[in-house]
């Protein structure tokens, strides 16, 4: 994506003066050099500003005292975007911006406020095609939406971080930017798409109404067994007391015994008659009841022995797959020992034949193939196997409320909740039971059908499992796995001409760690932070920035601004400068030992190859106390100013 800065703009409080422009060149090594305390640490807080930061880090006094807006000019593909930012005073910062956007932007001689911080970030989201959608809907720990302001982390590289053993990536040493980098990284690198957010968005939406559906499901099913049962002794209580000679069969619906309910509330107790084979009738659906009792006593104790040999099998095949994935692991290496294989049956790291060495290669990675395999088969039987645990898990709830319902009858239908049993069948006892059934008759035809519900709930099912195939989990991690391979290779490439101790050994970016891991001769895996002299955090911070600057440009899929800014990266070397007054006894001019001069140089003729390589257009901004002698004769170096003498600053004296 072509967003690179045209310039840098001040703006003084001083009136009379106008504003103050630093020029860059895109696809250059942009230097600013200078002396002390000349502003040139400043830069990176004023673009970053300037890009909405939350708050100012533009220091204090000269600066912040002296100018009264600050201003990026960026470079898009066929127009310029200026950006500007009130100075904040005495706040944090302030959100008084200014934005203008043309083929040819037209630089104000004063600045006015014309929006605000956040409609400028709402204009950069979109510019950079930001998702609008949440990294992860389940998780409210630093996964909201991607914003472009993530990615101001392979941007900047300012002197606390550019040569830092613990911290690689601007502001990443702060839990809060941190853990969002952590969460943001599958998307930077193309692994989850706006699609795949999408569909992890729609499946989370999905899965709350499908626990709704289920819910409502489970309370029809809950209740109405347990009304059915009441409706069915309520029947049988109208039999005994002659009101009705209706019998349900097995094809009787739920809604027939309701009608026939209607009916019978509808009679007085007039028209009961009591006959012997009613009353005998009603001992027969008791003993009935007891078998049926027994049988569904039966079937949960079945369901119960199923439910335990499935909770086994689901611990056993948890164990095994585990110990797939320690075979996977300690195998993984014949892979790697394979790509560093220079030729045929030739050891990559002595040199030396062995004879049958690729063969053995080959079965090892066959292995692997075939291990992974089983491994990815383990995979899918657990989705299917969970579906039919919970099935008898929701089961067993059924025929236990089934069985409770049952038993609650039986209680009723045995008299042993019946007050004054000895006026049973009293025209009285008959005329009070027509009246609680009368009353309680609306409210069981209430009970609705869950033929819809299960319809609607097979339908989310359905999406659920299409979204899922969508967002598979092991092809993501390929993506993502590729992406880093990539950008671990671009890496290796610019530390081999830098100053670090293993510039030949393979280095390893580790996600949640937000570091590199170098693979040592010694066959040792070392962190970045347990690597000694700050010279090899230098080369292993420009080789990351760069490489992932060259994978976002030529194969990342996310819009990310197309320049990087180093502040001072000869800095680890200052210790052994030695600073001479030159003719111009207000000039000064920085000078190094030559080995401490070429280990300098080396960072520019490495940027400078990396320009020259790279398939993608790519703005580096250095601000360096090092003089010409050591950058000087690079091609690809461009001069923005040089403060040194004359009191020449970021900061024009005369603003002061």
């Amino acid at each position: 994506m072509k967003f690179s800065i045209d310039a840098v703009l001040l703006w003084p409080k001083k009136a009379g003066f106008t504003y103050r422009k630093l020029q860059f060149q895109d696809n250059k090594i942009n230097v600013i050099t200078g002396s002390s305390r000349t502003g040139k640490s400043s830069i990176i807080p004023i673009i970053d500003y300037c890009l909405g930061t939350e708050k100012c880090a533009i220091p204090v006094d000269t600066i912040r005292n002296a100018c009264e807006w600050f201003g990026v000019l960026f470079n898009l593909e066929n127009e310029q975007l200026l950006l500007c930012r009130r100075e904040p005073g005495n706040q944090s910062s302030t959100n008084e911006m200014y934005i203008s956007r043309a083929v040819k932007v037209e630089i104000p001689d004063a600045v006015e406020s014309n929006t605000n911080k956040d409609a400028v970030k709402n204009v950069l989201n979109e510019l950079f095609s930001m998702s609008f959608l949440d990294l992860d809907p389940t998780n409210n720990n630093y996964s909201s939406r991607p914003s472009y302001r993530d990615f101001m982390a392979f941007l900047f590289q300012p002197q606390n971080i550019v040569a830092n053993a613990d911290v690689m990536f601007y502001k990443a040493d702060t839990t809060e930017h941190r853990l969002k980098l952590i969460n943001v990284f599958p998307y930077a690198l193309g692994a989850v798409t706006p699609r795949i957010l999408a569909a992890r968005q729609e499946i989370e939406k999905l899965k709350k109404q499908r626990e709704r559906v289920q819910r409502d499901i489970d309370t029809i099913k809950n209740v109405s067994e347990s009304w059915k049962q009441e409706v069915r002794g309520w029947l049988s209580r109208a039999r005994e007391f002659g009101l009705t000679t209706f019998t349900e069969s097995d094809n009787t619906t739920f809604e027939e015994q309701i009608e026939q309910l209607g009916l019978i509330a509808e009679k007085t107790e007039v028209d009961s008659t009591i006959i012997a084979t009613n009353i005998r009738d009603l001992s027969d659906e008791i003993v009935a009841l007891r078998k049926e009792e027994q049988e569904i006593s039966s079937q949960l104790f079945a369901l119960q022995k199923r439910h335990s040999e499935m909770v086994q099998l689901k611990d056993s095949m948890s164990q095994y797959d585990d110990s797939l994935q320690i075979q996977v692991e300690r195998l993984e290496i014949s892979d790697w020992l394979r790509s560093m294989s220079m030729a045929q049956d030739v050891c990559p790291f002595c040199k030396t034949v062995h004879p049958g060495a690729t063969e053995t290669l080959d079965i090892l990675c066959n292995a692997i193939k075939s291990i992974e395999q089983q491994a990815g088969d383990m995979k899918v039987v657990p989705a299917a196997f969970e579906r039919e645990l919970q099935s008898v898990e929701t089961e067993m709830q059924y025929f236990a409320e089934r069985l409770a319902a049952i038993r609650n009858r039986l209680n009723e239908e045995s008299g042993r909740h019946t007050d004054n049993s000895e006026k049973k069948y009293t025209l009285t006892s008959i005329s009070r039971f027509l009246g609680k059934m009368e009353a309680t008759i609306h409210t069981y035809s209430r009970i609705g059908k869950d033929n819809d519900l299960a319809q609607h709930l097979d339908s989310l099912n359905d999406r659920i499992s299409e979204l899922a195939r969508l967002i598979n989990e092991r092809e993501i991690q390929k993506k993502q796995d590729a992406a880093l391979s990539y950008i671990n290779l671009e890496a290796g490439k610019i530390v081999a001409s830098l100053d670090a101790e293993h510039p030949d050994s393979p280095i390893e970016f580790i996600i949640k760690d937000l570091t590199i891991r170098v693979k040592t001769q010694s066959g040792r895996n070392d962190y970045l932070w347990e690597i000694g002299s700050a010279s090899n955090w230098l080369a292993y911070h420009i080789a990351v920035i760069l490489a992932f600057q060259q994978y976002f440009q030529s194969k990342g899929k996310v819009h990310v601004p197309n320049f990087v800014i180093f502040d001072q990266p000869s800095q680890v070397y200052f210790p052994r400068v030695v600073t001479k007054i030159t003719a111009d006894e207000n000039a000064e001019e920085t000078m190094l030992d030559d080995e401490d001069k070429l280990a300098v140089k080396k960072i520019f003729s490495a940027m400078d190859t990396f320009l020259k390589t790279s398939k993608a257009d790519v703005q580096i901004i250095v601000t360096e106390h090092a003089d010409e002698d050591v950058w000087g004769g690079i091609p690809s170096v461009h001069v923005v100013e040089k403060w040194r003498g004359n009191d020449k600053k970021l900061v024009p004296v005369e603003w002061l």
